[in-house]
């Protein structure tokens, strides 16, 4: 990660080992969880796997579970847009595709909710949830309809490492990094690049932002870096000027931001307006490295640095072509888009392959459409596309951006 200019290309390597409350939302996967490695047999036993048949003129439908509405919109929109955009024109032995959007809020209450109602939607697979707090309490209703989803964007680490006897969900897959791989380099940048020495960690107490700021905290004080205070913030917070007092009593030299844009608006607005603070450096999440950002904050957030799990790979570009096309977006902009675009990906790729034509029905065996899921090898918008042994995508990669000039700029990797 010392490569430092945004001279250095985006890499077109693999992402994910095992990246949401949330998105790009929290855990450690050598530390959490459960001890089972692997789908075990008593986890097959779980999933209540059936056959679909399609009749002749119906399509087949996939799901998406994503934060539609609410303070997270700005992020669960766009990867909804880049999921539907990987199934737009699609035909499988002459049966169009039909997305199926169910809103998920990105929260504990909205991720189950969003799976009933999918799953009573007769989807043969989801993309989604987007966020960890909405996933976990998801995972079960999804094995219990032998419904596979994959998530683009949830990475709490013992979501593919539950305790339970059973070990993993195996209808659950993911494509993002962990949020351990993002804190080890957010961490390994700071202390590298920026010379931090003093840290106050500042998180939201949903799982994403406490998650992702423990993970941070045990990697900084590995290195040998001080934490001179950690305080929690409730979602929906916008006055942030009594933490601010606690960050200048605690003279710190910079701020480790684990939570969302929403909150982060406010709090850059407000640490850059008082003399004390302004130029104290900011590091923020994935979560927080959104286009509204920028546009809410302004001049606050020049210079402010922020985390971006995962590469770009052979095929960002088609992705980026389709989901201008069909949705008007900037790909680049698109906070997991080219996960989403990815999971859609491996989704259709597996029913190519398991689909039969009988009678002039389409038929899905679930089991079988899940096997090939778990086998998927391909080139996609964020590198090759391979699920290990619990679900979790293999390889890691994390870019570091900074605002300059009102654009977020590469300026590690």
């Amino acid at each position: 990660m010392k490569r430092f200019g945004f001279r250095w290309p985006l890499l077109a390597v693999a992402l994910g080992l095992a990246l949401t409350g949330a998105v790009a939302c929290g855990g450690d996967d050598d530390d959490e969880g459960g001890s089972v490695v692997g789908f075990s047999d008593a986890g097959y036993e779980l999933a209540g796997f059936k056959t679909v048949t399609i009749d002749a003129g119906q399509p087949i439908r996939i799901g998406i579970s994503s934060a539609l509405s609410g303070d997270v919109k700005g992020l669960g929109e766009p990867i909804a847009d880049s999921a539907e955009a990987g199934a737009r024109g699609v035909e499988i032995e002459g049966f169009a595709i039909e997305v199926v959007r169910e809103d998920d809020l990105c929260t504990a209450d909205g991720g189950p909710a969003a799976a009933d109602r999918l799953t009573k939607a007769n989807v043969v697979a989801v993309v989604g949830p987007i966020c960890s707090g909405g996933t976990r309490p998801s995972l079960a209703t999804y094995e219990k309809a032998g419904i596979t989803h994959i998530s683009p964007s949830a990475t709490a680490g013992d979501l593919t490492q539950p305790t339970r006897p059973e070990g993993p969900y195996v209808t659950f897959f993911r494509v993002p990094v962990l949020n351990a791989d993002e804190a080890r380099e957010q961490a390994k940048f700071m202390k590298d690049e920026l010379d931090a020495k003093k840290v106050f960690v500042l998180h939201d107490t949903d799982e994403y932002g406490s998650d992702l700021s423990e993970q941070f905290q045990k990697f900084w004080k590995d290195d040998g870096g001080e934490i001179v205070g950690v305080q929690g913030y409730e979602k929906k917070t916008t006055d942030f000027m009594s933490i601010i007092s606690t960050i200048k009593q605690a003279d710190a030299d910079a701020v480790y931001f684990a939570g969302f844009y929403a909150e982060a608006t406010p709090f850059l607005q407000q640490l850059r307006n008082d003399d004390a603070t302004k130029d104290i450096a900011f590091m923020g999440s994935d979560g927080v490295k959104n286009d509204e950002l920028i546009k809410g904050a302004g001049a606050a957030a020049e210079g402010s640095y922020h985390a971006l799990p995962g590469a770009q790979g052979e095929e960002f570009g088609t992705y980026a072509a389709k989901y201008k096309e069909h949705f008007g977006g900037d790909a680049e902009g698109a906070t997991f888009g080219g996960e989403a675009f990815d999971a859609m990906t491996a989704i259709i790729k597996a029913i190519e392959k398991v689909a039969k034509v009988e009678g002039g029905k389409l038929v899905i065996d679930l089991k079988e459409l899940n096997e090939e899921i778990k086998k998927s090898d391909f080139s996609g918008a964020t590198g090759q596309v391979q699920f290990g042994e619990n679900g979790d995508r293999k390889g890691a990669v994390v870019r570091i951006f900074q605002v300059k000039d009102g654009q977020y700029v590469q300026v590690a990797e």
